[in-house]
């Protein structure tokens, strides 16, 4: 991943803290970010990112003829429309899950796939950042498991600190 560079739209959810650090560490760069209002994130963002410049519009980023790939984690509504613009301006794209949140918007979404010959892809976090995960996944490919038919991860999701939420899309009590 030596020479990625990226640009971030949205840091609604804590999961763009994971996504940006690991493609950081796998030898990705990045120089913008974006997002729309204050986020309960945006503090451990900018403390974690302080070298990482936000600018005020997202067409800066969408736009941007040096940047390679997009990292998304807006308000989940807005993260198809935010996709969809960046692979029309010939960038790559990894989003927060979920990816999208109607049928109107992943047929969108599928369209401009094919029409751009874009990546468009969703973070699984779970897959790459929770250790029993890794640990289950080494232990398979070190052969000490049998052969893996399923798996399945099932946990609540949370919000802040003292909200749980098993609504995709929701953000906050008075959306539950």
């Amino acid at each position: 991943m030596d020479g990625i560079k990226l640009g971030v739209l949205g840091i609604d959810h804590n999961h763009i803290l994971g996504m940006l650090s690991n493609m950081l560490a796998n030898g990705c760069s990045c120089e913008h970010w974006w997002t729309k209002d204050a986020t309960a994130t945006q503090d451990e963002f900018e403390k974690r990112f302080a070298q990482i410049e936000r600018v005020d519009d997202q067409t800066r980023i969408i736009e941007d003829p040096s940047l390679d790939m997009i990292l998304i984690s807006a308000i989940p509504a807005d993260r198809a429309a935010l996709a969809i613009a960046a692979m029309r301006a010939g960038k790559d794209v990894m989003v927060d899950k979920p990816g999208c949140t109607t049928l109107e918007q992943l047929d969108e979404l599928k369209q401009c796939v094919a029409a751009t010959n874009r990546i468009w892809t969703v973070n699984f976090s779970e897959r790459f950042e929770v250790p029993a995960v890794t640990k289950a996944s080494q232990l398979v490919a070190d052969g000490l498991i049998g052969t893996v038919k399923q798996t399945l991860a099932i946990a609540a999701m949370r919000a802040g600190k003292d909200v749980m939420v098993d609504k995709p899309g929701c953000t906050t009590l008075e959306q539950l």
